[in-house]
């Protein structure tokens, strides 16, 4: 029996209730040459029951259990197990319209110098109804300078060929989260990005996703990637420096906020440091810098 073309990644945690429809949507592709990998990364719920339920049940789909270590490591586990030259990568919350493997692997075929194609993903409340908002333009081609400002690529929307993980890496596992900007930062550097430009993927967003403690969660995690990416990865010679400084300031900026909001206001002072030094003209910094110090004196 021959290997199949596509390895479809699934990393799950505690996503009992959900994974089920996220391996329909897979099942009901009508594009067949393909397997399934689930990686239950560590569920403490009944993730691992309905995934291995599933794979009793399917021939396509293999299940893997691991200890918990975050999206990055369940992904890089199953990119070391995948049998495919060609990888779809899905969340276990969200899911896929029927014909999105077919539509991206016939563009590829058609495009054969070309290593990854990806979609616009539609937002859907979960009780399945359509959302407005909560998404961004897409683009194809050469990407470095529009992803360092903003990430609208999104995983469960790409596929890819194997030999970009082999030239670029793999997930980065030590992020908890922005793994997929990081990582898309990382390849746009040496591969240009093919676009079909209709939503074939849908992102469940619940009421917890929508909020602010949700959404910013990761504003330091992401200003530290990618102030990396700018100084350490490369992204210093890829990108105009005035435009790059402005977003490292920004990204500082609201990280600071956030922190000095939280009560944390040492740590707010050093991230609204760097907003100021990285783009001296920006006011907004100014107010919050000068407030976290005084804070910071105080919390000796």
């Amino acid at each position: 029996m021959s290997d199949p073309t596509v390895s479809v990644i699934i990393p799950a945690y505690n996503c009992g209730g959900m994974l089920a429809e996220a391996v329909e949507s897979v099942r009901a592709q009508t594009y067949e040459d393909y397997e399934v990998l689930v990686v239950d990364d560590g569920s403490t719920d009944d993730t691992w029951p309905a995934a291995a339920a599933l794979a009793a049940d399917w021939p396509k789909m293999r299940a893997i259990r691991t200890e918990h270590r975050g999206l990055a490591a369940a992904r890089n586990r199953a990119v070391a197990e995948m049998k495919g030259q060609w990888i779809a990568l899905l969340d276990a919350d969200d899911l896929w319209v029927p014909e999105k493997l077919q539509r991206c692997m016939d563009h590829l075929a058609a495009h054969p110098d070309l290593s990854i194609v990806y979609t616009p993903m539609a937002p859907l409340r979960m009780d399945g109804t359509a959302m407005e908002g909560h998404s961004k333009p897409c683009h194809a081609g050469r990407l470095t300078e529009r992803l360092f400002q903003s990430i609208f690529v999104h995983d469960p929307a790409a596929v890819l060929h194997k030999r970009v993980i082999e030239t670029c890496g793999g997930f980065d596992e030590s992020l908890p989260v922005c793994v997929g900007h990081e990582f898309w930062l990382r390849v746009s550097t040496k591969f240009e990005f093919a676009l079909i430009d209709e939503p074939l993927a849908l992102r469940r967003w619940s009421e917890q996703s929508l909020t602010r403690s949700n959404r910013s969660r990761g504003r330091g995690i992401k200003a530290r990637m990618l102030e990396r990416f700018y100084f350490e990865l490369g992204g210093k010679d890829l990108l105009p420096r005035r435009p790059a400084m402005r977003r490292l300031s920004r990204v500082h900026y609201k990280a600071g906020k956030i922190l000095l909001r939280e009560g944390r206001a040492r740590e707010a002072r050093a991230m609204l440091a760097k907003a100021v030094r990285y783009n001296p003209a920006a006011a907004k910094p100014y107010p919050f810098y000068l407030a976290a110090s005084v804070a910071s004196l105080w919390a000796k």
